[in-house]
């Protein structure tokens, strides 16, 4: 449907692509990965025509309607439903049933939709324009950053719909758990170059890192290699003896294939710095109650929270109902109304909020802003951590004040690390970061010796970090002591129940009765015995293809040791396919041991 051929793009000296390439085929829901500034947008710009490529072409079929996101704000009609409408293609004009149930699944409540639509904040306008772009249903929908301005209600939505998308879809997120739930294939852009494959992020960028270790592996050998006839070259050359085998040593050299070292790509690296807390309790709060206005009706009422010292809560729910809020509150930058708050008076806080970039000092450098934050005040720690958030060499020395949103809540990020602190509050710290920093961010999270609360929309950060939730649902907030997966399992959210976007248990309506449920116990344990053997089989496999891949590199080895270029091109392949082999084995068998998990806790 859509091919890329031979594409390249430059911005001055920054290549960012080199005869690059790619197909959409039909049905294909594309996830685009690749680090910042490595050409992501720019591709979705040169689809649109709304840039032009330095070489190569970009072709599609005749009367192929491309669709994409629009973040330029311009609302012309007089209420929401009508500003939406205006999506509907020629001929459609009265299904505005389509709209309102857009609207719906992106978090409008029930009135909004008669509303004018300047009367809501940004981030809303922008929902207007996604449910615009949606009911427009073009052959190809662009999405760049869908789930910047949604809550976790409105995101799981999203992905329901485009998991039904009839067309084709190219999707940007820094949302990995989002996209691998939504698309059939991957696009990386990396090294000037675009590689498309079947599957998840995960599988390809498995396959990108084997190869690179190979190609790294190959070249220290070669490398090796090199310096060993150079030596013995510069050692014989003025000997008569020795001319003719000299000789041919050059020539040899000259023949062989250079391996270029690969370029550094940059990375944000996380490591928050605990502090020894010795008692079990960092933080309660009993009963507590707030209201912005004191003439209104409280926006919070009845919270209760005691924060352990190795605590990871999550406090979730749709927008507009108070987390924020509440996180202000655990952070002492709110006073309530009533209620009792008590801290430990050793109690170190991290707190990091969504506006945080309005409060850097302009007149201050990155180095600057991140040392304040250290009780030492370490301007040599300070530009080490300003490295670890991209602000390498003289970038340290920008002024805050001409920094980006994005470049501004890394200069923020950097405070909490420099600071040592027991207890992290985070509202929102995935904005801004790109998939791989989320990943990095995740797991120094899971490092991290102190406790955290954190408030966020991205489920793959809920599936991995939280063991204790906060929810914001029905106009009420509660405590549920448990993982994300499990409250989506025993709770789940109100507002998809009965929604066709998600699966849902059905019992036929009526009740079970014990010995039904004896019946489908038996049922569930009898079924596990090949599930089981199943996870074996995968375990053997692993093992084996792991002792293969160390003969494969060990016979690498010697083939690097004697130059043998053919072997070498030969193995690589071969350590290339293993390694994918390997991934799909092992992502198997986590689906294996979590489906066997999951009958055994239901027996």
């Amino acid at each position: 449907m859509l091919k890329v051929t031979n594409l390249s793009k430059s911005f001055g000296t920054q290549v960012l692509f080199e005869n690059a390439g790619f197909q959409m085929d039909r049905g294909d829901r594309l996830g685009l990965i690749g680090r910042n500034g490595h050409g992501k947008s720019t591709l979705f710009r040169l689809i649109l025509g709304e840039d032009l490529p330095d070489g190569g072409q970009i072709t599609r079929p005749n009367n192929y309607r491309v669709g994409h996101l629009e973040q330029h704000i311009r609302m012309t009609e007089k209420t929401v439903l009508a500003e939406a409408s205006k999506g509907l293609q020629p001929g459609y004009e009265n299904e505005t049933w389509k709209v309102e149930k857009i609207l719906a699944g992106l978090g409008f409540n029930p009135g909004e939709s008669e509303r004018d639509p300047t009367t809501f904040s940004g981030g809303y306008q922008i929902r207007i324009n996604l449910a615009k772009v949606l009911v427009s249903e073009p052959d190809l929908l662009l999405l760049d950053e869908p789930t910047n301005y949604l809550d976790i209600l409105s995101v799981r939505w999203l992905a329901g719909f485009l998991r039904k998308w009839p067309g084709e879809l190219m999707l940007i997120t820094h949302d990995r758990h989002f996209m691998d739930s939504i698309s059939t294939h991957t696009l990386f852009i990396h090294r000037k170059q675009m590689r498309k494959v079947p599957g998840s992020t995960g599988k390809l960028l498995e396959q990108i890192r084997v190869e690179e270790e190979v190609h790294e592996n190959a070249r220290l050998n070669d490398e090796k290699k090199r310096k060993q006839e150079e030596k013995f070259i510069n050692t014989f050359r003025s000997k008569a003896s020795k001319a003719t085998i000299v000789q041919s040593r050059i020539k040899m050299l000259e023949k062989r294939t250079r391996l270029e070292k690969l370029d550094n790509v940059a990375n944000l690296g996380f490591s928050f710095r605990g502090a020894p807390f010795e008692a079990k309790v960092m933080l309660t709060v009993e009963n507590l109650s707030f209201g912005y206005e004191a003439d209104q009706p409280p926006l919070l009422t009845g919270v209760n929270l005691e924060i352990g010292k190795r605590d990871r809560i999550a406090i979730i729910g749709p927008n507009g109902r108070g987390k924020s809020t509440m996180m202000k509150l655990l952070a002492g930058e709110l006073k309530p109304r009533s209620g009792q708050y008590k801290s430990h008076p050793q109690l170190k806080l991290g707190y990091y909020e969504q506006t945080h970039s309005h409060h850097l000092n302009p007149d201050r450098t990155v180095a600057e802003e991140i040392a304040e934050a250290d009780p030492e005040r370490d301007m040599r720690r300070a530009r080490d951590i300003a490295g670890s958030m991209m602000f390498t060499g003289d970038q340290a020395l920008k002024k805050t004040s001409v920094l980006s949103g994005g470049e501004k809540s890394r200069v923020c990020l950097g405070r909490l690390l420099i600071g040592p602190c027991h207890l992290l509050l985070l509202d929102e710290p995935t904005n801004h970061l790109d998939a791989e920093s989320c990943e990095a961010l995740m797991e120094a999270l899971e490092k991290f010796e102190g406790a955290v609360v954190i408030i966020t929309h991205h489920e793959g950060l809920l599936e991995r970090v939280p063991d204790r939730l906060v929810v914001f649902q029905g106009g009420r907030h509660s405590l549920f002591e448990g993982t994300y997966p499990q409250f989506l399992r025993d709770v789940g959210w109100e507002s998809e129940k009965g929604d066709s976007n998600f699966d849902s248990a059905d019992n036929g309506g009526g009740a079970i009765t014990k010995k039904e449920m004896r019946r489908l116990r038996a049922e569930r344990l009898q079924s596990l015995a090949p599930l089981k053997a199943q996870v074996k089989e995968y375990e053997e496999a692993i093992e084996k293809a792991e002792m293969e891949t160390e003969t494969l590199k060990s016979s690498l080895a010697e083939a690097c040791q004697v130059g043998d270029a053919p072997a070498i091109k030969e193995i690589s392949v071969k350590l290339a396919r293993l390694g994918e082999t390997t991934v799909n084995l092992y992502q198997k068998l986590e689906t294996a041991t979590a489906e066997v998990e999951s009958r055994e806790n239901q027996g």
